[in-house]
């Protein structure tokens, strides 16, 4: 059977303590944080992160790409191609597009592995990114967090090998959006978990177990998602588990929430801290329930180090008041952005704007941004081949532009030296202002850049290289 064969998650830079929305509404607060995404992130560009998490910016024999979310900047047109572009993936590779579920993610990877048994692709690699919001004052509004998790499904060396699936469904009215919504409603949480998803999901489970033929005993650990903290951990008492190190960390604490992407995210955090052999049941669903048996393989050892989890966990800064939270999740009106833009032009330049080519000369062996006909070095014509450029570099010079529009001023504008060759000008993100040093090491980012032509423009920023992962691999 099909298997993982490696593992990415993503979780933004910034944080809000749950307190600052209880002391702005006067109302009980629960502990920890929620991640939030910064103003020029979304679902695609998460996606892409934790996928580039993933298969470590190679592309090489992925064969294709699943994305899942209930929160994808598009209604009605492919986020999966977006998401297979920057990768850089073949053009042959399959693509898919998963929503309106909260199970949408985990089903994805289910028709991942479904696709890879039949032969119908070699390896996909699946991505679920959600970028919530949340009504004012509510529950939900301290609960649910930003987020991304990649898992790449194929043949071979796996990591973790898939023994079983099993699915059920159980039909119930929880959440929902009608369509053109960007709120969630719901019915009674209370019923909802208590009759219908916390039944569902722990009947799945045992169902699950007795057709796998293992042993509850075996199983070194459980992921499984679940739409609060106290419902998480009310299905582990409903399975009778009472050894809390056999069940994977929800990340409600300090993450929050995050919908579809939330069993990736759990699983990759399962998955950086299994030993072969272990055996982990992966569970979650939205009306559907999918439940996944994992026995994880010597292969483990060999995987290349990766931020996932703990490494972006450990990579953060706090917003210090809930107006900047509320103005990241579009609830403060704010003027209107008077950009023009083309989707003829987003064609053409599709291939340096996306996976981010440029050109190198074959007279001089300059690398340059963005492509041209003439070398910018020699000045020879039409000598050059395309070149993929690195997402690395050192910082060769910046400045904060305080007159360029920005939701949150100065704008911080970098050219930087690329690995391997070429110097690209950039904006910054995910930085404090007037804290950048020449010579730094910096990251490429894939950012929003800014809303024009009906459309969503996309195109990539510098960003410091975020501490606590992995600083090289």
């Amino acid at each position: 059977m099909a298997g993982i064969m490696a593992y990415g998650a993503y979780i933004p830079w910034l944080r809000l303590e749950r307190k600052l929305i209880a002391e702005s509404w006067g109302i009980p607060g629960a502990p920890g944080e929620i991640a939030v995404a910064n103003f020029d992130e979304d679902s695609i560009t998460m996606g892409v992160e934790a996928a580039r998490d993933c298969i470590q910016d190679d592309p090489d024999g992925v064969g294709g790409l699943y994305f899942a979310s209930t929160t994808a900047p598009y209604a009605a047109k492919s986020s999966a191609t977006v998401v297979a572009a920057v990768l850089d993936l073949a053009n042959d590779a399959v693509t898919a597009d998963f929503g309106a579920s909260l199970g949408s993610g985990l089903a994805a990877l289910v028709a991942a592995s479904e696709a890879v048994d039949s032969g119908a692709a070699s390896s996909v690699l699946v991505a679920a990114a959600e970028c919530q919001s949340a009504r004012p004052k509510t529950a939900d509004e301290q609960t649910l967090g930003d987020g991304a998790g990649a898992i790449l499904v194929g043949k071979g060396d796996a990591i973790a090998e898939i023994k079983g699936v099993y699915t059920s469904y159980d039909e119930m009215m929880g959440a929902w959006k009608l369509p053109g919504e960007t709120l969630s409603r719901e019915s009674n949480p209370r019923w909802y978990t208590a009759k219908g998803f916390i039944p569902d999901i722990a009947g799945a489970i045992k169902e699950a177990i007795a057709s796998f033929g293992v042993a509850p005993d075996n199983i070194a650990k459980l992921v499984v998602a679940a739409p609060d903290f106290r419902t998480h951990q009310q299905i582990a008492k409903a399975l009778g588990i009472k050894d809390p190190a056999k069940v994977q960390d929800a990340l409600f604490a300090f993450v929050g929430g995050c919908g579809a992407a939330q069993p990736l995210m759990m699983l990759a955090g399962a998955l950086e801290d299994a030993s072969p052999g272990d055996k982990i049941i992966l569970a979650g669903g939205g009306d559907t329930f999918d439940v996944v048996l994992l026995e994880v393989t010597d292969k483990i050892k060999d995987l290349a180090p990766r931020r996932a989890i703990k490494g972006h966990m450990a990579s953060k800064k706090n917003l210090d008041s809930y107006a900047r939270f509320l103005a990241r999740k579009d609830m403060v009106p704010a003027e209107p952005d008077e950009n023009v833009s083309s989707a003829i032009q987003m064609w053409r330049d599709r291939k340096s704007v996306l996976p981010l080519y440029g050109k190198k000369c074959e007279a001089c062996e300059t690398v340059y941004f963005p492509p041209r006909r003439v070398c910018p070095n020699c000045h020879e014509y039409d000598k050059n081949v395309d070149w993929k450029l690195a997402k690395k570099g050192v910082l060769w010079n910046s400045i904060d532009d305080m007159l360029a529009p920005n939701p949150e001023p100065p704008t911080t504008l970098t050219i930087s030296d690329l690995e391997g060759g070429g110097r690209i000008f950039l904006q910054m993100t995910d930085r404090e202002a007037g804290t950048t040093e020449l010579g730094m090491p910096v990251e490429l980012t894939f950012r929003i850049i800014h809303e024009g032509g009906g459309f969503h423009n996309y195109f990539w920023k510098t960003r410091p290289v975020r501490q606590g992962g992995i600083e090289n691999g």
